[in-house]
């Protein structure tokens, strides 16, 4: 079964290390691997991706166990199950366009529910690739919010430029 492991802490020697000896008492082998420290918060993030023989509930008890002294936020799933994303847009196409484009192309490996905009320039745009749209009021955010939820979004994508959110939506992503 090929999994991928998502994390997030505080950066400090030994996380990769840790990572790979969970993954080694999987019986895991790991097949990509990336990692980033943001320079100013010292978060760092890791994603692994690794096949092993073990259950998904197994890997994520070993990964769990192994690293609990990094105090981690970890997340262990199936390799196949998308992330499944939430597009707020409004009426410029480009960063749309370049999303669906990369997705068609397997290289970006998502899940699009639903594209939502304040106006209906896009819809066509978004129907086309069969994906629902809903135009909302201008900033009516109680709505994302309850689309969000219904939805089980992951995340939020803003297919624009310069767009600024109040944090109670900022923080739900």
């Amino acid at each position: 079964m090929h999994l991928i492991a998502t994390l997030q802490c505080q950066d400090q020697p030994g996380i990769v290390n840790a990572m790979t000896a969970a993954i080694l008492e999987c019986s895991g082998n790991i097949i990509e691997n990336q990692q980033f420290t943001d320079p100013l918060t010292k978060l760092f993030v890791m994603r692994t991706k690794f096949e092993t023989d073990n259950s998904l509930e197994q890997a994520q008890n070993k990964l769990s166990n192994t690293l609990s002294k990094f105090a981690p936020k970890i997340s262990v799933r199936q390799a196949q199950d998308k992330k499944r994303a939430l597009i707020l847009v409004s009426t410029e196409s480009h960063c749309l366009r370049d999303i669906f484009y990369l997705m068609d192309l397997g290289e970006l490996q998502i899940e699009v529910p639903m594209v939502i905009s304040n106006h209906e320039d896009l819809r066509s745009l978004v129907e086309s690739h069969g994906t629902k749209f809903l135009k909302i009021e201008n900033k009516a955010e109680s709505e994302i919010i309850q689309s969000m939820k219904d939805l089980q979004i992951d995340f939020v994508i803003l297919a624009r430029y310069m767009q600024i959110l109040s944090r109670s939506l900022c923080e739900l992503s």
